[in-house]
């Protein structure tokens, strides 16, 4: 960042300080210890912690101001006066990113968003230069924050937005200001927040009314509520699919191959279709290599630097990443989970497995509100028509998913140890095995304990 202090007070006041204009900002820090001298400290009043109490500790290791929503001390250090820093902050990175001027692509869906963040990245940083947000800082404190620390010298800004109640988009999309707005699916995903999957909609098309005036809308076509209430907003956006032939940009899965995590797809552009292989597995991945072409195809790169840039993309070890360990194939998609992506990664999984014996290790879903019952239910009806060898279950509504699953076997999950024991029972051949569940769950501490026992049954030990 390379604002003046003159110009943020400018751009949050009206009103810049005499002198202000020969002081320039080096960054935007948020937390006290992360302060160097020349950065400008904005103090947010958070669920643990309250920024106006660390104002003095910011001057003192060199914050050249801090901007503020109540009356300080004297600490050492101008203070600009607003109303909410929050929005003090949104306010000064839509200014940067008014100044930089680079074209920014916005996206956001109830699943796959992060995943079609890193791969557009992985593509278009092939042939400009690119600024992204760091993994799902995506909500109102790091979105701004993942802009400010773009530079004006990247020709492409691709910014993930996330929102988990009614207002959140209205509060986000003005900052981001998009160039193209991509919305890769909506579902079942935030519902105590956003009410119903019509409300999702309505919640994340909301982007669309913060395009820019020659702006792209791209969006699924395989979500009737997602295509209706964007056609609200937008006449005609820009559709891609996983099975609608009439649609500009088409990608399907094939199926895995004999290198680790890699799977096989078709993938149609308007300038032709053809298979690839790409280093992701699964039917979710065609959705999301079909949204990347029909982004890509905007800022004219073709479907052939789209195979290439995909090619390139490094796995993320909590995003259905599938390991080989011994004969068994290990997915960890522990990230986060709500019903659409915990439903696709369950089927996918399935016919990954194919006859081989399929386990699950399932978390609860979280943040579902007044539809949490419905969704564990629907959650055992899908689980016992993928009919694995094995199922275990953490959190709450346990009882929900075994009514959905017509009262089948469920063992739950509380440690490792009985966990493993609970495994080693099995005596299974040649196993694929799906970990899934809401972060807050932490679902990674079992796949981590599995990869340790696989490893250890190669080599005839015993994990520890």
């Amino acid at each position: 960042m390379n604002l003046t202090l003159a110009e943020v007070e400018r751009c949050l006041t009206g009103m810049p300080e005499e002198g202000h204009e020969n002081v320039t900002l080096n960054s935007v820090q948020t937390d006290s210890r992360n302060v160097e001298k020349g950065d400008l400290f904005i103090c947010i009043d958070g669920e643990n912690f309250d920024g106006h109490e660390f104002a003095r500790a910011a001057a003192k290791a060199g914050a050249a101001a801090v901007v503020a929503s109540r009356m300080l001390d004297d600490i050492g250090a101008p203070v600009v006066m607003v109303r909410d820093t929050v929005q003090a902050l949104g306010r000064i990175a839509a200014h940067w990113r008014d100044t930089c001027g680079a074209k920014l692509v916005a996206v956001t869906g109830t699943a796959g968003k992060t995943t079609v963040k890193e791969m557009l990245y992985a593509v278009i940083s092939q042939k400009f230069t690119t600024a992204k947000n760091y993994r799902n800082f995506n909500n109102q404190i790091g979105l701004p924050m993942s802009m400010l620390k773009a530079s004006c010298d990247e020709e492409i800004w691709i910014m993930e937005l996330g929102i988990s109640k009614r207002g959140d988009m209205e509060e986000l999309a003005p900052i981001a200001s998009p160039d193209i707005a991509v919305i890769t699916n909506v579902g079942p995903g935030h519902l105590e927040g956003l009410g119903d999957e019509a409300g999702v909609a309505v919640a994340k098309t909301a982007l669309l009314k913060y395009l820019r005036q020659t702006g792209s809308a791209i969006i699924c076509a395989d979500y009737p509520l997602l295509r209706d209430a964007a056609r609200e907003i937008v006449e005609a956006p820009i559709e891609f699919s996983t099975d609608k032939r009439d649609t500009s940009y088409v990608a399907s899965f094939l199926g895995g191959t004999e290198r680790e995590g890699w799977g096989r797809f078709t993938l149609r552009t308007p300038e032709g279709e053809g298979e690839l292989t790409a280093p992701f597995n699964g039917e979710h991945y065609a959705e999301n290599l079909a949204c990347v072409a029909a982004v890509c195809h905007q800022l004219g790169i073709s479907r052939d630097e789209v195979i290439a840039g995909v090619q390139t993309l490094d796995a993320d070890p909590q995003r259905f990443c599938c390991k080989e360990i011994g004969s068994a194939t290990l997915i960890n998609d522990t990230y986060n989970a709500n019903p659409l992506s915990t439903t696709r990664s369950i089927r996918t999984a399935k016919t990954m497995a194919g006859e081989r014996p399929l386990v699950l290790l399932l978390g609860e879903m979280r943040e579902l509100g007044g539809e949490a019952i419905k969704q564990h239910e629907i959650l055992g009806s899908v689980v016992a028509k993928a009919a694995p060898a094995a199922c275990f279950y953490k959190g709450d509504h346990y009882e929900d998913v075994v009514r959905g699953m017509g009262g089948e076997k469920l063992t739950k999950l509380t440690d490792t140890d009985e966990f493993i024991m609970e495994w080693r029972a099995l005596g299974l051949t040649e196993p694929v095995v799906l970990v899934k569940g809401s972060r807050s769950l932490k679902m990674e501490v079992f796949a981590n304990a599995l990869s340790r026992e696989l490893n250890a049954a190669g080599t005839g030990e015993k994990s520890k």
